[in-house]
């Protein structure tokens, strides 16, 4: 066998990783539209997508993301008031966004009960209540949280960290698999061992 020559080598090793390089180019691109814009305003979407992501993986709908979020962020905005804190209003939203999805967990993992019909009321009530317990907070102002690398908050930091992380767990590691498992087939999944409520929940 010829050996081969560097410009086949560079073709050969381009066909391979073309599109590793695409993808990451387009992250790249998009980071770099995210941080020359208002990288405040959809960087809570983000965080909300990225969750959906591992949940979607692990083969359950969730249509409560919105009353998911609006709920953590009523929690947090009320937390960071109350203790001048803005990383415990960032944990108080994070607490309430999870209560409500382990609320959506129970009804749709245990009880049984559908899942597009239970997200969409979680979505509604979520709504009611901010609505409700929203009120006394309207006019006020939050703590500001301090800024991290390059004047950006470090929220933003955190969220476009997590994408590489979340996409290495999922498709690179045995957690990560046996998410994807449960997902694409629960009941080769259960037959193999794996507890299917649990890994959803």
């Amino acid at each position: 066998r010829p050996e081969l020559s560097w410009t086949q080598v560079l073709r050969q090793y381009w066909v391979l990783t073309k599109p590793r390089v695409t993808l990451l180019a387009v992250f790249c691109a998009v980071i770099g539209m995210f941080l020359a814009t208002d990288s405040m305003v959809p960087t809570p979407i983000l965080l909300a997508a990225l969750g959906e992501t591992i949940v979607e993986r692990a083969g359950v709908l969730n249509l409560g993301v919105e009353g998911t979020m609006i709920t953590g962020a009523l929690a947090g905005f009320a937390a960071a008031h109350a203790t001048g804190s803005p990383a415990a209003g960032f944990v108080g939203g994070a607490v309430a966004g999870a209560a409500l999805s382990l609320i959506f967990a129970a009804l749709t993992q245990y009880l049984l009960t559908n899942q597009v019909a239970t997200g969409l009321a979680l979505t509604l009530f979520g709504l009611g209540l901010t609505a409700m317990f929203g009120k006394p907070y309207e006019g006020v102002k939050a703590p500001a949280m301090p800024g991290g690398p390059l004047g950006i908050n470090w929220v933003i930091w955190l969220g476009l960290a997590l994408v590489p992380v979340i996409w290495l767990v999922l498709n690179r590691t045995r957690p990560g698999l046996i998410l994807r498992a449960v997902g694409e087939n629960h009941d080769a999944a259960h037959g193999l061992g794996y507890p299917v409520r649990a890994v959803r929940i």
